[in-house]
């Protein structure tokens, strides 16, 4: 942040030098008589100045998107966190594994939302209790969400499984539903 900072300062030191001329202020006191710097001299040290003045804001403003796709801000997070339930309701899905539950899906979907938002290592998609209810935090944002999941039966059915013994069966799939709510679980 200190770069940032100093960038825009420096910057503004030089805006004052290219808008105020105090080459221009420092020769008119000397006396005629004293070499002066031609008006184009004169044109070209503000013109540089201006050129200085702009590199230095480009700086600033490069260090700066730099540190925001560092980190996560919450209202990022509690985005992609809605956006991962639009997802999640999107499709029928099946049963993952009991202990991590919907977690590994719902922290892909927060990932893919929030491309571009902070770097994706930084979310973190914890379950909360034995339910269906999921902490969704990144590091920076100070603030964790919750997204409680509801699974129905799906009208489609389930996947077809055929057996190795000529018999066959289904997975089952279910239509879900995801609110988030601010605050932990």
């Amino acid at each position: 942040m200190g770069v940032v900072v100093f960038s825009f300062v420096t910057a503004a030191a030089f805006l004052v030098v290219a808008l105020v001329g105090p080459y221009r202020l420092y020769w008119r006191a000397r006396p005629q008589a004293a070499r002066q710097p031609s008006d184009g001299a004169l044109a070209f040290g503000r013109v540089a100045a201006f050129g200085v003045a702009g590199v230095f804001v480009f700086g600033g403003c490069s260090a700066q998107a730099a540190i925001d796709k560092g980190s996560w801000s919450a209202s990022e997070v509690r985005e992609a966190a809605e956006s991962a339930a639009e997802s999640l309701a999107a499709e029928p899905q099946t049963r993952r594994d009991p202990s991590d539950g919907y977690a590994s899906l719902i922290e892909a979907d927060v990932t893919r939302a929030g491309e571009g938002q902070g770097p994706s290592y930084r979310i973190s998609v914890e379950r909360a209790g034995g339910g269906h209810d999921y902490e969704i935090s990144a590091d920076g944002a100070g603030t964790a969400f919750c997204m409680h999941v509801t699974e129905e039966k799906s009208a489609q059915g389930g996947i077809f499984v055929p057996g190795a013994d000529g018999s066959s069966g289904s997975i089952p799939e279910y239509d879900l539903t995801a609110t988030v709510d601010d605050g932990a679980c």
